[in-house]
């Protein structure tokens, strides 16, 4: 989508050094001088770890046609030939240029936040949308302020649906994120204890979620989660289209006669209205069945049959690093769920573990939960004492916060000898060297600032060398 020069400036009220005789098409948007096109306008961000107005010059050597600053460099005089437009904040002009653009868009969109789910949500929607409409998605995890216009700046003016994913880890994001993207329809999968560092308390989590029921446009349906009792509590106006979901015998799309299929997942009953089908879940986890139900509860809004969401869900394979089984080897598969951690993730996918005790050795290795302020040790310690509750074998843990989940997991009787603490490589390798050529089920779960992938990839690689030596 091309922008004209003068409407970059109507849409973000910035303030040009210089205007060119001849009008100025831009032919796109680009806040990365590595991946800049020909022609397009630069913006430069500015974060805590990075500083966009030091790559000016190098993104108008790659082809920018002009640059989008919020204070001026003396190294821009060497880039004075090319409009320099100058702002206040890049990072709310950036969402204003998103807003822009979202309003000359065609497609619906549809916005789903959330404390847990909201990736794999967003996957399954997408493709169960796909079955009859041009979708597009926001792409990994780009949901928050840089994330979010650059999807919306990425749609194809002929999409028909777009699925935008919302996160936030300080108060007010959803709100302005919600105001960029202006949702046709609007999901919060759930609302658990998650970046209390700012949110402070659970209530202040919900307040955030809520804002993007709240901030919406007055005609978008709103999808409230029935098994969830925060959300229930978020106050609902009577004007407002809602649609419910859940397990629960009360929501309008439900899952239900949930049964456990092993390693090759679950399978439920999937009902709207009159309409019944069964489906079979590859992604293993009970609680990707309420995932499922809540993208199918956008799929029947978006006027899709329950026999193509059942085709759809069926052929989804799960998220990278979300409770991805890994068949290591023969006998030992890794749930590889090390893209990020709070409580209630936790404590699911310590369930999902030890749904396999009787088959397996069930092995959980864990780092820190992190952002969880003056609670951090109760809620690692809660941990724990969930390893102990629901049986786990063998518990290894690393991280600063460690020996707080082993205290909890010995307070509830968990044996001491089966816990081990791990630093490196070797460490881990050493306690679990007994156990890799047996059935054997190792969850890898922690938050994404302790790289907990790069245990599965020493385990992986322990196997390989050892059947390579045979």
């Amino acid at each position: 989508m091309t922008w004209e020069l003068m409407e970059i400036i109507e849409a973000t009220g910035a303030t040009p050094t210089v205007l060119s005789k001849r009008p100025v098409t831009l032919k796109g948007i680009s806040t990365d001088s590595r991946t800049i096109r020909q022609g397009d306008l630069f913006v430069a961000l500015e974060g805590e770890r990075f500083d966009g107005h030091q790559f000016v010059q190098e993104a108008v050597e790659r082809g920018a046609a002009a640059i989008l600053a919020q204070r001026w460099d003396p190294l821009f005089g060497e880039v004075a030939h090319i409009p320099q437009l100058f702002v206040p904040d890049t990072l709310v002009a950036y969402g204003r240029i998103a807003a822009a653009y979202r309003r000359r868009l065609k497609a619906r969109v549809i916005a789903i936040t959330g404390s847990m789910g909201k990736t794999t949500v967003k996957e399954m929607a997408h493709a169960i949308l796909s079955k009859k409409y041009k979708t597009a998605k926001t792409e990994k995890n780009e949901n928050n302020r840089v994330g979010v216009p650059k999807t919306l700046l990425g749609v194809s003016p002929d999409a028909e649906r777009v699925v935008v994913e919302m996160g936030s880890n300080i108060p007010g994001e959803i709100g302005v994120l919600t105001e960029i993207a202006r949702p046709d329809a609007a999901l919060i999968t759930n609302i658990a204890p998650v970046h209390l560092e700012r949110f402070h308390s659970l209530e202040g989590v919900r307040i955030e979620k809520s804002a993007l029921f709240w901030r919406a446009p007055a005609h978008a349906r709103r999808f409230v989660n029935q098994d969830d009792a925060e959300a229930r509590k978020i106050p609902l106006r009577l004007e407002w289209s809602i649609e419910t979901f859940g397990t629960e015998s009360q929501a309008r799309v439900q899952g239900t006669e949930m049964v456990s299929m092993g390693l090759k997942g679950t399978s439920f009953t999937l009902s709207a209205g009159e309409g019944r089908v069964r489906v079979a879940l590859s992604v293993l986890g009970a609680h990707h069945v309420r995932n499922a139900v809540a993208a199918s509860a956008i799929g029947v809004s978006e006027g899709i049959p329950l026999d193509q969401i059942r085709d759809a869900l069926e052929a989804f394979q799960g998220v990278a690093g979300r409770l991805e089984p890994i068949h290591a080897s023969q006998d030992c598969v890794i749930l590889n769920d090390s893209y990020n951690a709070n409580p209630a993730a936790m404590t699911l996918a310590i369930q999902t573990l030890a749904s396999f005790n009787a088959t397996r050795v069930t092995i959980a290795l864990l780092g820190d939960m992190r952002e969880l302020g003056e609670k951090a040790r109760a809620f690692h310690e809660e941990v724990g004492r969930a390893c102990a509750r629901y049986g786990i074998h063998l518990l290894g843990l690393t991280g600063d916060y460690a020996e707080a989940v082993r205290a909890g997991a010995l307070g509830a009787g968990f044996d001491a000898e089966k816990i081990f603490l791990f630093e490196d490589e070797g460490q881990l390798l050493r306690h679990l060297r007994p156990f890799l050529h047996r059935p054997s089920m190792i969850l890898v779960k922690g938050s994404f600032a302790l790289h907990m992938d790069r245990w599965v990839r020493a385990i992986l690689s322990e196997l390989k060398t050892k059947e390579g030596g045979a």
